[in-house]
C-alpha cells in the first residue's frame, strides 16, 4: 500500500494535486490511498507515526497554524525514507529547502505547470521504487529472488509455457509464466517489444531503430523488436 498525503489550504488545489496523484498512478498496478488534510491535525500526526507503508508527502510550504516545512521536519525526526514533495505559490525559499535536512525529492510551483510537474514526480518516485522491487518465484524447486534492476529482458521459449530471464551479469533463470503476465507485474519498468519480449528499459544503451536490435549495457542484445512497438520504444527510453 502507498498511502498519499497530501496537505494543501486551498480546497482547489486540493482537488488537483488529488486528481493529479489519481492520474499518474493509473499507469501502475499497486494499491495505493490518498490523504486530503487542508492543516495539521491529530489524524495526519498519527499518519507520520505509523511506520507502515510507503508514504509520500505534497506538502504546501503556505498552510495555517504550522508550515510544510514544519511537517517535514516533524516526519524526518523518525522517518528518513518517506518521499516528501513541496508545493508553493513562493519560489523564494526554494534554495534554503534543498540545503536543509528535510531531503525533498522536488520543489513545485503552484503556477507554473504544476499538474504536469507533480505528475512527472510521482512518475520519478514510482520507477525509482520499482527499481528496488523484486521479482520471487520458485523453479524447479528453487526459490528465486531478483532485483528488477538485474535483469535486461524476458523472452518466451517457443512452444512452451516457459520463459528465459536474461539477467544484467549474462547469467539465465527460467520462470514459469507468460509475457503478458509478467508485463503487467513489471510495468512500467519493463516495456514489451514483441509478443514474445519484454525488456528493462533503464538498462538499455541503445537502439538500433534501422536493423532493430537493442542493446542493453553490458553488451547482450535482443532483436524482438517489432514496427508496432518501435515508436512507442523510443519514447520511453528517452524518460530514462
Amino acid at each position: 500500500m502507498i498511502k498519499f498525503i497530501v496537505c494543501e489550504d486551498n480546497n482547489d488545489a486540493l482537488e488537483r494535486a488529488t486528481q493529479t496523484v489519481t492520474k499518474a498512478m493509473m499507469n501502475y498496478d499497486v494499491e495505493y490511498k490518498v490523504y486530503k488534510f487542508t492543516k495539521y491535525t491529530k489524524e495526519l500526526k498519527d499518519l507520520i507515526n505509523d511506520d507502515r507503508d510507503t508514504k509520500i508527502y505534497i506538502l504546501d510550504i503556505e498552510l495555517p497554524s504550522i508550515s510544510g516545512l514544519e511537517i517535514a521536519s516533524e516526519i524526518r525526526e523518525t522517518d528518513d525514507d518517506s518521499t516528501i514533495i513541496f508545493v508553493t505559490a513562493h519560489s523564494d525559499c526554494k534554495n534554503d529547502i534543498f540545503y536543509s535536512r528535510l531531503k525533498a525529492i522536488d520543489f513545485i510551483s503552484k503556477y507554473h505547470r504544476y499538474q504536469e510537474r507533480l505528475c512527472q514526480t510521482i512518475e520519478h518516485v514510482m520507477k525509482k521504487m520499482f527499481r528496488n522491487k523484486k521479482l520471487e518465484f520458485s523453479y524447479n524447486h528453487v526459490y528465486n529472488k531478483i532485483l528488477l534492476k538485474e535483469i535486461n529482458f524476458i523472452e518466451k521459449m517457443p512452444s512452451q509455457n516457459k520463459c528465459i530471464i536474461h539477467m544484467t551479469n549474462d547469467d539465465k533463470k527460467f520462470i514459469i509464466s507468460t509475457i503478458s503476465k509478467l508485463k503487467k507485474e513489471l510495468q512500467p519498468l519493463f516495456f514489451q517489444t514483441h509478443k514474445a519480449c519484454i525488456v528493462n528499459l533503464s538498462n538499455i544503451k541503445y537502439i538500433d531503430y534501422a536493423n532493430y536490435n537493442i542493446y542493453f549495457k553490458n553488451g547482450q542484445t535482443t532483436n524482438l523488436l517489432t514496427p508496432t512497438a518501435r515508436k512507442e520504444l523510443k519514447e520511453n527510453v528517452r524518460n530514462y
